[in-house]
């Protein structure tokens, strides 16, 4: 009787400390770039360094849209953005057939349109016909949409804020975010979701998603078994041996 209790006590110990392990595994990951997913990017009218006024979901009806969401002043990480972002789309561009435009948005109020010309000037954008930069009407109300909330930093005089790309759909659908700077085969994926490719998984291993049940390789298309699985299996695994071993060692007293 006491061999049953303490076995099904041990038991229910596990178990508690999987669940726990895993939550806190769960909380540690940063799933920002999940949130408003497929939900629609706020449909802000937008003045193009053309001189064009139009709207956002216009824009995307032409050609499915990465927004990229920076400003002028900036001494941080929005230079080394659309550096990369431009070097990536170069590369795509050379072996990738589907059609988008990158579309920069300012979201300091502060911003004119001859300062996004300057910054279009500064990076040699003004020729790219990929690319269009503007100023929008109801930022707020714009960045809120993507989840994207700049905090202003009085003693630098410089907004807090992360490297975002949000990727839209030609019917103004958020489909994918990326958060920092990122390769071009992560960006050759934010391409293909836009134009509504399907695709068999999304992310990729990181240190932040290390214990997935399967690991994607794109190269290959095929599924691996990851961490997670072995997670899932362990406190069956640990029940198993630790009641075998009571049993034979019960077996042995006796």
């Amino acid at each position: 009787m006491f061999k049953r209790t303490f076995s099904t006590l041990l038991i229910i110990l596990l178990i508690s400390n999987y669940n726990s392990i895993a939550n806190n595994l769960y909380d540690k990951q940063d799933w920002r770039e999940e949130e408003g997913i497929y939900t629609r990017i706020y449909d802000a009218k937008i003045k193009l360094i053309s001189g064009e006024q139009t709207s956002i979901h216009q824009l995307a009806a032409k050609k499915p849209l990465i927004v990229a969401l920076v400003f002028t002043r900036c001494a941080g990480v929005c230079n080394p953005l659309l550096l990369q972002l431009k070097e990536n789309i170069q590369i795509i561009l050379r072996k990738n057939q589907y059609k988008f435009s990158v579309l920069v948005l300012s979201f300091d109020p502060l911003d004119s349109l001859k300062d996004m010309q300057n910054l279009a000037y500064r990076f040699n954008l003004l020729n790219e016909p990929n690319w269009e930069l503007a100023v929008v009407d109801s930022i707020s109300s714009m960045t809120k949409s993507v989840n994207f909330f700049p905090v202003w930093d009085m003693r630098k005089k410089q907004y807090d804020h992360d490297a975002l790309l949000v990727g839209v759909n030609t019917q103004g659908y958020i489909t994918k975010k990326l958060i920092g700077l990122r390769s071009a085969d992560e960006i050759s994926l934010l391409i293909s979701d836009i134009n509504n490719v399907y695709r068999p998984s999304y992310r990729l291993p990181t240190p932040a998603n290390m214990f997935t049940c399967f690991n994607y390789d794109p190269k290959t298309g095929k599924n691996t078994p990851g961490w997670g699985l072995a997670f899932i299996a362990l406190p069956a695994l640990l029940t198993v041996g630790i009641l075998a071993f009571l049993r034979l060692r019960g077996k042995y007293h006796s």
